[in-house]
């Protein structure tokens, strides 16, 4: 979903997510913290890849998602992206 300047992600939604995966060290993690909110605005939570592995990644709770944009494709860098939200 589109929260306009940035994206966000839901746990349990049904639409597979387009991103990247870095390995970063715990001083890197932390900043991130920061930068995201956590946890006072997006949660660092578990989730699982297509391929079973499991990685962190920062969601919005479904109460702060609400009335917000669904990306259909997945892909917040779409191009089109804006013509095709529901």
């Amino acid at each position: 979903m589109s929260l306009g300047a940035f994206p966000a992600m839901i746990a349990g939604g049904r639409t597979a997510v387009v991103g990247e995966v870095y390995e970063i060290d715990p001083v890197t993690l932390a900043a991130l913290d920061r930068l995201e909110g956590h946890p006072r605005f997006y949660q660092r939570t578990a989730i699982r890849l297509e391929d079973g592995d499991e990685v962190l990644a920062y969601l919005l709770s479904p109460e702060q998602a609400r009335g917000r944009n669904r990306i259909p494709s997945g892909d917040w860098t779409d191009a089109d992206r804006k013509e095709n939200w529901r």
